[in-house]
């Protein structure tokens, strides 16, 4: 099949459409029950941790890491993945009287839907194919991986790795030092999403970089 043409802000927008309306059948139990959580685990703790660091920032950010919990210990919000970025999405929409529940829900329903918009960019870009990227963008939204952790929210932030390795092959392509400065800003956003998986996403970009690097 031979090369499309560029991708315009039509396709884009049928890009998001599309896996916001897959995603909405994937989650329908949670998409039909806003205000609920599957189970009263991991999701209720990441409630706090968005709830906390919207109550904090306003107030006292120098001391935004002394969570209100495990007293009278220090640092608290260190003992778990602070989940920073989604947490600073997130406040906005608390501090405007959201329910806690709604904005984790939310969080989480954005963050599958731009995680398959992304891998559809990334892979119609590198294959010129709308088709593989179609594909492609499924199979990182919904992979069995990230419903065995569906109640992890930090391991469903994945937008930035797609973006990063896109960055990534562009600044090999073109040697320019704007991309790859993006490169490394999708790698910092990754970790301020998810500590663990910015850990593993510097961790392949360097064994990327050398195998590149030695061709």
């Amino acid at each position: 099949m031979s090369a499309e043409g560029p991708l315009t802000a039509r396709r884009t927008a049928l890009v998001f459409a599309f896996f916001t309306v897959v995603t909405a059948w994937m989650l329908l139990p949670q998409v039909t029950a806003p205000f609920s959580v599957f189970d009263l685990g991991d999701p209720l703790f990441s409630i706090w941790r968005l709830a906390w660091v919207a109550h904090q920032l306003p107030r006292d950010p120098m001391h935004l890491f002394d969570a209100n919990i495990f007293h009278p210990h220090i640092r608290t919000l260190a003992y778990s993945d602070a989940m920073l970025l989604p947490a600073a999405v997130a406040a906005p929409l608390l501090w405007l009287g959201a329910h806690q529940v709604l904005v984790y829900n939310i969080i989480l329903f954005v963050s599958i839907v731009l995680s398959g918009v992304t891998m559809f960019l990334l892979v119609r870009a590198l294959t010129s194919r709308a088709d593989a990227a179609l594909v492609a963008g499924i199979l990182f939204a919904f992979c069995a991986f990230r419903f065995h952790h569906f109640g992890h929210i930090e391991l469903q932030v994945t937008l930035w790795m797609p973006l990063g390795l896109f960055w990534f092959h562009r600044a090999i392509a073109t040697h320019r030092l704007r991309d790859g400065l993006l490169t490394g800003l999708a790698v910092a956003l990754q970790g301020l999403s998810s500590l663990y998986y910015g850990i593993f996403f510097s961790t392949f970009l360097v064994c990327l970089t050398a195998i590149v690097s030695a061709l």
